[in-house]
C-alpha cells in the first residue's frame, strides 16, 4: 500500500445501519389536565346529588286519562296531566324540574298538580275571566 498524501483521506470503514429510533414514553398527565378532570367530576357528583330528590319524588295525579272537572268558587275548571281551563279558557301552565307547575296568572309560586295551580289561579282572578293570549286563538 503506497504511503498516503496530505490531500488523501483513507478509506472509510463500512457504517451500521442507524438503530431504529426509540418511540418516545407516553406523556405524563399534567396538572391542568389532572385539575380539569376532578372539577368535571366534581361538578358531575354535585349535579347527580341535586338531582336525586327531584327525579325520586312523584307527581300528585289527579286524573287519569283525559282529565277531570269541577267546579271551584263558582268557575268551572277542567284539568289534566298537564292543561287546566278556568270556564272553557286555557291556562298557560310550566312544568318545573321538581315535579310542579307554574301559571300565567303566578309566576312566583310553585303548585304541585295541574289541579292546585287552577285553584290558585281562581282565587287570584276573583271575579276576572281569564285573558286569552294575544298571539292566537
Amino acid at each position: 500500500m503506497a504511503a498516503l498524501t496530505p490531500l488523501e483521506h483513507a478509506p472509510l470503514p463500512e457504517a451500521a445501519p442507524p438503530a431504529p429510533p426509540v418511540p418516545p414514553a407516553p406523556p405524563r398527565p399534567r396538572r391542568r389536565g389532572v385539575l380539569g378532570a376532578l372539577l368535571a367530576l366534581t361538578g358531575l357528583a354535585g349535579t347527580a346529588g341535586a338531582l336525586t330528590p327531584l327525579l325520586r319524588t312523584s307527581r300528585e295525579t289527579t286524573a287519569t286519562g283525559a282529565g277531570a272537572t269541577e267546579t271551584y268558587r263558582g268557575r268551572h275548571l277542567a284539568y289534566g296531566p298537564d292543561w287546566a281551563t278556568i270556564d272553557g279558557r286555557a291556562l298557560h301552565l310550566m312544568p318545573r324540574a321538581d315535579g310542579g307547575f307554574i301559571s300565567s296568572v303566578d309566576h312566583f309560586t310553585s303548585y304541585p298538580s295541574t289541579r292546585a295551580a287552577a285553584r290558585a289561579a281562581v282565587d287570584e282572578l276573583g271575579g276576572a275571566r281569564l285573558s286569552t293570549p294575544a298571539y292566537g286563538a
